[in-house]
């Protein structure tokens, strides 16, 4: 089991538009790929400052799932649509 772990800092003056529709494509990837096994996301509640914007929380069965995750064009367009035009900085972290 391989736990994928992400946390995303917006550009300022992302739209709450443009978040919900990122969440919605992270949910309809996730259901794309049969190695993921769980999925969690979501927006930073604000109980802490200097927190991120919203994290990603991806179960794989394997390193193999999470590698093909990686290379999966689905995956590649994902980012480019919906992360790229709205990501200030990430940090990850697999365990």
């Amino acid at each position: 089991m391989v736990t994928h772990i992400v946390i995303f800092t917006w550009i300022p003056g992302v739209s709450d538009e443009q978040v919900a529709a990122f969440g919605e494509a992270l949910d309809h990837l996730a259901m794309l790929r049969s190695d993921i096994t769980q999925i969690q996301h979501g927006r930073d509640l604000s109980f802490r400052e200097g927190n991120g914007d919203y994290a990603l929380v991806a179960t794989f069965r394997d390193k193999a799932g999470w590698d093909e995750y990686q290379a999966d064009p689905a995956h590649k367009a994902f980012v480019r649509d919906y992360v790229t035009p709205i990501q200030a900085s990430r940090l990850t972290i697999q365990f």
